[in-house]
């Protein structure tokens, strides 16, 4: 999680950019509570329903980088306390930008 944290801090105030989670458990207290403990900002969906109903019960923790259109770029399953997996989604993240988001930045050519 504290990887996660770095990375949402990194990327928050990108707004072509949402990170968030999603929680699976029957009690949603216990996320409010770990968030807090923990000291962990980024924004909890509660899931449990949708993970069930949609995704049939997938394993977790998962990591998923999707695109502007809504395209899955990665996937990853289990906890890697390395930095492999944050510099992959940095990557995956940076490659996959919205087009008007890359362009945004350039200035126009001079008339």
């Amino acid at each position: 999680m504290p990887r996660f944290q770095k990375l949402y801090d990194q990327y928050k105030n990108r707004s072509e950019i949402q990170l968030l989670t999603l929680n699976i458990d029957e009690n949603p207290g216990l996320a409010e509570a770990f968030m807090k403990e923990h000291k962990l900002t980024f924004p909890v969906l509660l899931a449990s329903s949708y993970v069930q109903d949609t995704l049939h019960g997938v394993g977790v923790p998962q990591n998923w980088v999707v695109d502007a259109k809504g395209v899955v770029r990665l996937k990853g399953w289990g906890y890697d306390a390395s930095e492999k997996s944050e510099k992959a989604m940095i990557e995956t993240i940076e490659k996959n930008k919205p087009e008007a988001a890359t362009t945004a930045a350039t200035p126009p050519p001079a008339p």
